[in-house]
């Protein structure tokens, strides 16, 4: 899409090279907050948002009649 905008392969191959940098260093950080998040829980170190039994109380809907 780039190359057609533009009409030149340099900047078409330079943004393509750049968003495949930043794609691979999200995935990159999302893996290493995973392995955070996993190793904090089997250390049974709790996160924001989480009761101390391990799991979230579920939400019951009220009906009214």
């Amino acid at each position: 899409m780039v190359y057609f905008a533009l009409d030149s392969l340099r900047v078409a191959v330079v943004t393509t090279l750049a968003c495949s940098l930043l794609l691979q260093a999200g995935s990159f950080g999302r893996v290493l907050f995973l392995i955070w998040q996993s190793s904090s829980r089997a250390r049974g170190t709790r996160h924001r948002g989480q009761h101390a039994d391990g799991y979230r109380k579920a939400r019951v809907p009220v009906v009214s009649l």
